[in-house]
């Protein structure tokens, strides 16, 4: 007996594996089965009590199966991949003492300039940690196409062109009751439920070119060297996301860089000719609301009487402002977590 993580839901799945014909099969009581190529599987560090499999073609995915299922399934394994593959390379002895190395340096200068530290973090290592918490989150996520669109075409209107390329920008709306919206690492941004049904898309607009600020100024992973340190980040970037994924949707960003990402959004508003003004009255709402409403959101974004002002004074009383989305696009995006 195993218990499969298949990197969409949080969930795991009990299943009988066997190895059979160069090839992992895996089956259930109720009739599903699957079959995964020997080259797809990678061993991970599982300790002395339990194997740990993953998928080269598939983050997040992960089979656990009893320590003793390893000589079964060893000609399927090849050599085991406990510590990553450059770690493997070079041994463990010499990974400890370049990474002795690194910490030093990084407890010498990285704690105190974590500014000029996030830019030089890979963007590919990113995307694993934000594809993997995405893929967590499960049932919660709101799948409707429609709505989908309709939140990709708002990301589209504030920030053309950032969503194509390999690091382009993954949005996703989120079924959860507290109101809120994050840039996760490698460029996702999530929404929460009532961020979109308790506001109007121009609002909306106006906090999603702020969470793509944080993104392409690699705010995130400023913060994540500021608030987990270096180690974390390490573990984060090696897979072990689930315990510190609530922790990095409420990321706290320095006044700083809210305040780039203000003027950042603000520029990008300006240029998708939307007023500025329901992203301000939407600040100050959330300032006086009831903490069970803002309290998610203040946590991560502290707002300032001065932050409101600064989206008032940036409205044009002469601009011709246009709707951030059409009246079918604005629909569907509202009933994006609708279940059909």
């Amino acid at each position: 007996m195993a218990r499969l993580y298949d990197g969409v839901t949080a969930h795991p799945h009990n299943v009988q594996a066997s190895a059979r014909a160069g090839a992992l099969e895996l089956s259930q009581d109720d009739g599903w089965s699957d079959s995964i190529d020997a080259a797809l599987l990678k061993r991970l560090d599982g300790g002395k009590r339990e194997l740990r499999l993953g998928r080269t073609d598939r983050p997040g995915w992960r089979l656990v199966l009893p320590a003793d299922a390893a000589a079964e399934l060893q000609p399927l394994l090849g050599r085991e991949e406990r510590y990553g593959r450059w770690i493997d390379r070079v041994g463990l002895v010499p990974a400890l003492i370049a990474g002795a190395a690194i910490t030093a340096s990084v407890l010498a200068i990285g704690y105190l300039a974590p500014h000029w530290l996030a830019p030089h973090v890979p963007m590919s290592w990113e995307r694993n940690v934000g594809r993997a918490i995405v893929g967590d989150f499960g049932d919660l996520r709101c799948r409707d196409p429609k709505g989908q669109r309709a939140l990709e075409a708002l990301v589209d209107r504030v920030a053309p062109g950032s969503r194509g390329g390999p690091n382009g920008i993954k949005v996703a709306a989120l079924d959860v009751s507290v109101f809120n919206a994050a840039a996760l690492p490698g460029g996702y941004i999530v929404v929460f439920k009532p961020a979109i049904t308790e506001t109007d898309p121009e609002a909306l607009a106006g906090v999603l070119a702020h969470e793509v600020a944080h993104v392409r100024r690699r705010h995130v992973t400023e913060a994540l060297i500021r608030e987990l340190g270096i180690g974390a980040l390490i573990r984060l970037f090696a897979g072990n996301v689930g315990a510190n994924a609530e922790q990095i949707v409420s990321l706290r960003y320095t006044r700083e860089n809210e305040a780039q990402a203000d003027s950042d959004a603000i520029a990008m508003l300006k240029r998708a000719h939307i007023s500025p003004a329901p992203t301000a009255e939407l600040f100050k709402r959330l300032s006086t609301e009831t903490p069970q409403f803002s309290a998610e959101f203040l946590q991560s974004h502290p707002l300032t009487s001065k932050r409101a002002r600064k989206f008032t004074a940036a409205v044009d009383p002469h601009a011709r402002y246009e709707p951030a989305l059409g009246r079918a696009d604005a629909d569907a995006l509202f009933d994006i977590c609708t279940k059909t």
